[in-house]
């Protein structure tokens, strides 16, 4: 009987890990160019309106502009991305204040400030639960989701990124329209997982596809035992990148 227990057990804990990564290589992909628009704020859900607009006030006060309302859609499956984007010229640095829905009903928010430098590197600091599931050796993202206040998160990004800054001397790259920087960003991160063998092109060229490399560093992020491991090296690369920033 013992022994049963334990196939059982056993089972239950292998099955994630097989099944998965089978269901992410099948259901999931991301468009191979993304689409950004802007959106009338008659057309926002009064919630995300709000959320964005209670931001707005915070990212003013830190010298941000409001470059408008935007949505990303069709970008991946079942998930629509509402953002009101505010721009720092001087600095080269966008800040946001998104709302991402799922078609079943689940609802994330949270800010963000990214910094792109002439070399490619991309520096994120956000308050997100979780950082990107596949790695990037170009893209450093640090998460703060404990940091509600939008003043706080933007004075730990100044603060990691202060030393790339000071290399380049504030010669950031900040080109494009809005709604095209936005996604020239999301369409050169998406190149650079394909580039990094996560996902492949499919035949129409039109969707990049999770490579089964791409399907298990996905997986590896949100089920036992891997979770609980990502999600404290996660708070631990976090908390170091700010251990000797002043209170």
């Amino acid at each position: 009987m013992m022994d049963f227990l334990l196939m059982v057990l056993f089972m239950l804990m292998v099955s994630p890990i097989i099944l998965d990564p089978f269901l992410v290589k099948v259901s999931h992909w991301i468009a191979a160019q993304a689409t950004v628009e802007r959106v009338s704020p008659e057309a926002l859900d009064g919630d995300v309106k709000a959320f964005i607009d209670q931001a707005g006030a915070e990212f003013a006060a830190l010298g941000f502009q409001f470059a408008g309302y935007m949505v990303l859609h069709g970008y991946t499956p079942r998930l629509t991305s509402y953002f009101g984007l505010f721009r720092h010229d001087a600095l080269a640095t966008t800040g946001t204040a998104a709302v991402i829905l799922h078609d079943a009903g689940c609802v994330l928010r949270y800010h963000e400030f990214s910094t792109v430098f002439p070399d490619g590197r991309i520096i994120d600091v956000s308050n997100a639960p979780l950082a990107g599931a596949c790695e990037n050796p170009e893209k450093i993202s640090y998460c703060y989701p404990q940091v509600r206040s939008i003043g706080k998160l933007y004075e730990i990004h100044r603060w990691v990124a202060g030393p790339v800054a000071t290399k380049f001397r504030g010669k950031s790259v900040f080109a494009g329209s809005d709604t095209q920087m936005v996604a020239r960003a999301l369409d050169r991160e998406a190149a650079l997982q394909a580039k990094y063998g996560y996902y492949v092109l499919n035949e129409n060229r039109t969707r990049y596809e999770p490579t089964w490399k791409g399907a298990f560093m996905m997986t590896r992020r949100r089920i036992f035992p891997f979770k609980p491991i990502f999600s404290y090296l996660e708070t631990r690369l976090a908390r170091k990148a700010i251990a000797d920033m002043p209170a």
